[in-house]
Parts: C-alpha cells; structure tokens; sequence
C-alpha cells in the first residue's frame, strides 16, 4: 500500500486525508506521514489547507474532522453504516432490560437503535439524545432530556447543565457507544463534550455496557472514555476478528458477541 501511496499527486493525498478523518473521526500526522511515504512537514501543510477548506481540524499531533464535515457526512453516514450489526446488538441489549429498568442513553447511532427497541416499554430513560427523545416520543416509557446546549452536528446535549443534570440520577444500566477501541486506551470518541456526557453517565449506572460493532475495534479517536474493563459487558457481533476475540478472552473482558441473521 505504500507504494501506491507514494506515487499520489499532492490533490490525490489530500483527497485520500479527507476520506480517512471521515472515516475514522480523527488522524495522526506520524501514522499518515509513514502511511503515505512523505514527511511530517507535508502532513501537517496538508492538514493547513485541508483546515482552510473547512474539511478538518489541527490538533496536537493530528487532525479531526471539523463540526461542518461531521455534520454532512459523518453522523448521516454513521446511521446507515453497519446497519445490521447495530439492529442485532440492540435487540440483544434490550433482552438484557426488564420492565421498570431505569436506563441511560448516550447520543450513538446504536444506543438510537436501542431506543428502537425499547418504543414499546414500560422504562424510565435518560439521554442527552435529541434523536432517541423524538424516536420514543410515543413510547409508554418516561424520558428525561439532559439539557444542556445542542450539538446540532450529532443532535446531541452537552456542557455543563448535562453533566449536572447527570449527576443527580442513580440508574440500573447505562450504553455508551464510541468510535474506537484498543486494549491499551480503551473505549475513545472524538468530542471531548460527548466524551464528559458518556463518562458521567457511566458512573451514574449500575450497570454499564458498551454497544461496539467490530468495525470500531483497533480504530483510534481524539479522547478516551473508559477503560475496556471499567464495562461491565461489551457487547458486538460475530464479524470481530479472530485475534480481538483472543485478546479479549485473555484479558478476560466480558463481551457477547450477536449473530447477524441471514
């Protein structure tokens, strides 16, 4: 891949830095540096016009995809994207909630799958999302909306009045999703805000699980969440590969992985 790589046009390696910060939410100058066979210095004025055109953000180190590019393109993408996996751990998370569970939602495209799910349940619910609020609007279920100020490109709520709002529930379970997961740095997103709603949210629940398809695993993001092994389950599916299957078995994580239906 190299090879090909080094024989991009300066518009082709931009082009390609677009699609991978859409894709993955956030890059590192060193990773494409060697990934495309140029130096850092090309990166990172790479990284200036891509941040000119409005396609991404500078960071420490890397680049995350900007407010405008995430709103177009990923949050629209990311509810299509696995679609299947997604719906099937969903319906598994749900198995796992009785009726008159107290529950919190983060912001995810899979916990908005969950909320699907859970339309017909007698449940309260609590969740900074403004999708998974509109989707359970007929629901038999309580819901509570965090507040906070919206975050228009995930339709989501954060900040402070979030986070205190948070604080004051104690609830049975909690799913969180994020978009990348390692062993060495856990469950991480690319938005510190989301990231302090996920956090408190967890710490708030009695029972905290993670909602991953095998897409996000060996996947990096610009802030960690959680430890893998501060969740109590992780839930994903079967396409997970092989290797992260052992990994987490050694490590003794819990997880449960769901069966696409065919």
């Amino acid at each position: 891949m190299a090879s090909d790589n080094t024989r991009l046009l300066p518009s082709e390696r931009q082009q390609r830095i677009k699609q991978l910060v859409l894709a993955q939410g956030s890059i590192r100058v060193a990773e494409l540096a060697e990934q495309f066979g140029v130096s850092e210095m090309t990166i990172r004025r790479d990284f200036e016009l891509l941040e000119e055109e409005g396609h991404l953000e500078r960071t420490f180190g890397g680049a995350v995809a900007s407010e405008q590019t995430a709103f177009e393109t990923s949050y629209t993408v990311r509810l299509s994207k696995h679609k299947p996996e997604k719906m099937a751990i969903a319906a598994y998370a749900a198995s796992l909630i009785q009726d008159g569970d107290s529950i919190a939602l983060d912001a995810s495209t899979t916990c908005l799958a969950l909320a699907r799910e859970l339309a017909k349940r007698p449940l309260t619910l609590i969740t900074n999302s403004l999708d998974c609020a509109i989707e359970l609007r007929a629901s038999p279920a309580k819901i509570l909306l965090t507040g906070g100020y919206l975050r228009q490109v995930s339709g989501s709520f954060a900040g402070p009045l979030a986070i205190k709002a948070l604080q004051e529930f104690r609830v049975d379970h909690c799913f969180v999703s994020a978009k990348g997961i390692s062993l060495e740095d856990g469950l991480m997103d690319s938005d510190a805000d989301e990231v302090e709603v996920k956090r408190v949210m967890l710490a708030a629940a009695a029972k905290k699980t993670a909602l991953v398809d095998s897409s996000k695993f060996d996947k990096r993001a610009l802030v960690r969440i959680c430890g893998i092994a501060e969740v109590d389950l992780m839930i994903s599916d079967t396409y997970l590969s092989a290797d992260w299957q052992r990994r987490l078995k050694t490590a003794q994580i819990p997880h449960y992985l769901v069966e696409l239906s065919s």
